[in-house]
């Protein structure tokens, strides 16, 4: 995780490392850089695709039907928490809402495990600013793979590092819920993404805690990490672009149900 602090006047600090160099965005030639795999998250979304798929094969015929109801009511559940809450409430300031509103997205937002609140938008804030550059983190211009999920797997593109560093993000900590849902992110997940999701359906109504590891808890995120991702990477490559055709993010008339109102 990113190490934050907030300052005495709200402004945000953090400490980043220096990385060989590609084209940058004034099209300058700079040192050759080569994607460096992270294996740790690389070997994690094999695993999470793999028990989803065991999940959507086996275990979904071995549960019981409120099983499959409560995973599949979880995932537009985690998706409001990113489109609702993370993208148009605290990335884009699109409306505002009080206490209650922001803990109940910031909940939703902790169950979609997409990290925390303030770096998936400071993420989404350099997307916006440097679209379809070196300093996109899911720049579409590297190919639908790298889009969808393959910037997952590697480590940030130095102008990512550069650039997003210098986006004003104080806005962010100077929200409670942001703040303490970035600072306690991890145990957080835990409770929330996890453990509960595999707990609840065997303490109500006496699911195995196997199958509803399997089917709430990770087939339900590998879903829902699909349905988002589909956002960097399919509506970057099909689609109309009534506003400026030179950008590669596309819209159909299927995108504002398929993403759920979230089109970049």
């Amino acid at each position: 995780m990113t190490d934050i602090h907030r300052t005495s006047n709200g402004t945000s600090s953090k400490s980043t490392s220096k990385a060989t160099k590609d084209e940058s965005l004034d099209g300058k030639d700079q040192e050759d850089y080569k994607m460096q795999i992270v294996w740790g998250n690389l070997l994690a979304h094999l695993i999470i695709h793999s028990i989803a798929l065991y999940g959507l094969t086996v275990v979904i015929w071995r549960c019981q039907l409120k099983t499959i109801v409560l995973a599949t009511a979880l995932v537009p559940v985690c998706v409001a928490g990113i489109t609702a809450g993370a993208h148009r409430l605290w990335c884009h300031r699109a409306y505002t809402a009080r206490l209650p509103m922001r803990l109940l997205l910031a909940l939703c937002a902790t169950l979609a495990f997409q990290n925390s609140l303030y770096v998936w938008c400071r993420d989404h804030r350099a997307h916006h600013k440097f679209t379809d550059s070196n300093a996109d983190p899911h720049n579409a211009k590297r190919g639908f793979f790298f889009s969808h999920v393959g910037w997952l797997m590697v480590k940030k593109h130095p102008d990512v590092i550069k650039r997003g560093g210098g986006i004003d993000c104080s806005d962010l900590l100077n929200d409670p819920v942001v703040y303490y849902q970035h600072k306690y992110y991890y145990q957080l997940s835990l409770l929330i993404t996890f453990f509960l999701p595999t707990y609840l359906p065997h303490y109500l109504w006496g699911e195995s805690l196997w199958n509803a590891f399997i089917l709430v808890a990770v087939t339900r995120l590998v879903v829902e990490y699909n349905f988002t991702w589909c956002v960097n990477s399919v509506a970057h490559i099909w689609g109309n672009r009534p506003y400026d055709e030179t950008i590669d993010p596309g819209r159909t008339r299927l995108s504002p149900f398929s993403f759920w109102g979230r089109l970049a």
